[in-house]
C-alpha cells in the first residue's frame, strides 16, 4: 500500500480532465521527494505515521486541487472559461486541444496587456474571452467537423434531437401501455404499435432539423449567443455540472403542465379501454385528498428552482436548498400516499362487469405502486447526493477561508 499514491488520487479525482494526468504526476513527484528528503536527513525510512503527518501538512485534498488546478499565474477567469470548453470536446485528443486553446488565450491576453501597458483587470480579461467565443462555439471549430448545421448551433444540435426523441418515446410508451392494460394480451397489443413509434421519431428529428436550420439560414446565431453570454458568470465546476438552459427550459414546461393539470386547468385523459364496449374512468383516491396541497406547493417550488437554473446554472446554496426541501416534501408525500393505498378508484362505464373493475383496478395500482417505488428510490438517492454536495461546498469555501487568512 502506497499512501503518497493513494492521497494524489483523492486529489486527481477533483482535478479538470485536460491536466489530472500532468498536474497528478507532478504532484506525486514532489511528494515523493518529500519524502526521500526526510529519510536522507533522519538517515532511515520513514514510518506510516510520518508519512501521514506529510499529507495532512499538504492539505485537504479538495482544497489541493483548487490550489493546482491551474497553471502559475492563470487567471481565474481563464481558468473557468477553460473548464466550461472542456466539458464540449470529446476526450479524445482533449489534452492537445486544452494545450493549444491555452496558448491561444495567454497570447491574446498579453496581446491586451502590451496595448495597455500594464496587467489586464478581470474586466479586461473578460473581454478578451467574450471576443474569442463562448465556449460551446470554440468547442465546435476545434472539433473541425462541417455540418448542416454551423458551428455556433451545433453543439445545441444533438442535445435537443436527444431530448424530443426522449420525450416523443416517453410518452408514446405511457400512452401505449394505458391502452394495453385492458388487452387480453398485454405485450403483443404493445408490440402491435410499436412500428409507429419509428415514424413519430422520424418527424421529431425532421421538425427539430428545420428548426435549427431556419434558425441557421434566417436567423442571427452569433448575435443571438454571443451577446447573451458573460465570462464572469462562467461557473466554478467543484460542485456539479451547470444545467443548460434548455434543460432548464423543458423542466420548467413539464412543472407548469403538471400544475395546470392538477388545478385542472388541463384535461387529463383517465379513460382505461378494457374491450369493445367496455371500459374504466380511473379518479384519483381519497389519499391524494391529503396531499394536494403539499403537492401543488412542492410542484411550485420545483418550477421557481427549475427558473432560478435559466438564470444561475450553476450551483449554489439557494438551490440546493430548494432541492432539498423538494426531495424531502416528496418522500414525505409518497409516505402518505403508501399509508393511504389504494392509490386510484374506478368508475365503470356501461357493460363493464365487476370482475372486469377489479382487475382494472389492481393493474393501474399496481403499476403506481411499482412507479412510485421507483420514484422514492431516486429521490432518496438525489437527496443524499444533494446534501453530500452541501457538505463538499462547505469544506471548500472553509478552506478558501483558511488559506484567505
Amino acid at each position: 500500500m502506497n499512501p503518497i499514491w493513494d492521497y494524489v488520487k483523492k486529489v486527481e479525482r477533483h482535478l479538470p480532465a485536460a491536466r489530472r494526468t500532468e498536474v497528478a504526476g507532478a504532484l506525486y513527484a514532489t511528494l515523493k521527494a518529500r519524502k526521500e528528503t526526510m529519510e536522507k536527513a533522519k538517515g532511515a525510512k520513514a514510518t506510516d505515521a510520518e508519512i501521514a503527518d506529510m499529507l495532512a501538512a499538504e492539505g485537504d485534498p479538495l482544497r489541493v486541487a483548487e490550489r493546482i488546478a491551474s497553471p502559475p499565474g492563470e487567471h481565474d477567469l481563464v481558468s473557468r472559461y477553460l473548464a466550461s470548453v472542456e466539458r464540449h470536446l470529446p476526450r479524445e485528443g482533449v489534452l492537445d486541444v486544452m494545450a493549444e486553446l491555452r496558448e491561444a488565450l495567454r497570447a491574446k491576453i498579453e496581446e491586451a496587456e502590451e496595448r495597455l501597458g500594464r496587467a489586464a483587470s478581470a474586466d479586461e480579461i473578460a473581454a478578451v474571452l467574450k471576443a474569442f467565443g463562448a465556449p460551446p462555439v470554440v468547442a465546435a471549430r476545434y472539433e473541425g467537423r462541417m455540418q448542416l448545421i454551423g458551428p455556433v448551433l451545433y453543439p445545441w444540435f444533438w442535445p435537443t434531437q436527444r431530448t424530443a426523441l426522449g420525450l416523443v418515446a416517453a410518452v408514446f410508451l405511457v400512452l401505449t401501455a394505458l391502452r394495453a392494460l385492458g388487452a387480453d394480451r398485454p405485450i403483443q397489443a404493445v408490440l402491435a404499435r410499436i412500428d409507429n413509434l419509428l415514424g413519430l421519431g422520424l418527424m421529431a428529428f425532421a421538425a427539430v432539423t428545420l428548426v435549427f436550420i431556419a434558425v441557421e439560414r434566417w436567423g442571427d446565431p452569433v448575435k443571438l449567443l454571443e451577446n447573451r453570454w458573460d465570462p464572469k458568470s462562467l461557473p466554478r465546476d467543484n460542485i456539479r455540472k451547470p444545467r443548460s438552459l434548455f434543460e432548464s427550459g423543458v423542466s420548467v414546461f413539464f412543472d407548469v403542465l403538471f400544475i395546470l393539470v392538477w388545478l385542472k386547468f388541463v384535461p387529463f385523459p383517465n379513460e382505461l379501454p378494457l374491450r369493445d364496449g367496455a371500459s374504466v374512468s380511473i379518479v384519483l383516491s381519497p389519499a391524494w385528498s391529503v396531499v394536494y396541497w403539499p403537492i401543488l406547493a412542492l410542484a411550485l417550488l420545483s418550477a421557481a428552482g427549475h427558473l432560478h437554473d435559466m438564470v444561475r446554472p450553476a450551483w449554489n446554496r439557494l438551490r440546493s436548498g430548494i432541492s432539498i426541501v423538494c426531495y424531502a416534501g416528496g418522500l414525505a408525500v409518497l409516505g402518505v400516499l403508501f399509508q393511504g393505498r389504494p392509490f386510484v378508484d374506478v368508475q365503470p362505464r356501461p357493460g363493464t362487469s365487476p370482475e372486469e373493475l377489479a382487475r382494472a383496478v389492481d393493474l393501474v395500482d399496481g403499476v403506481l405502486l411499482v412507479s412510485l417505488g421507483i420514484t422514492a428510490a431516486i429521490w432518496v438517492i438525489a437527496l443524499g447526493v444533494e446534501v453530500w454536495r452541501r457538505v463538499r461546498a462547505s469544506r471548500l469555501s472553509g478552506g478558501a477561508a483558511l488559506m484567505a487568512t
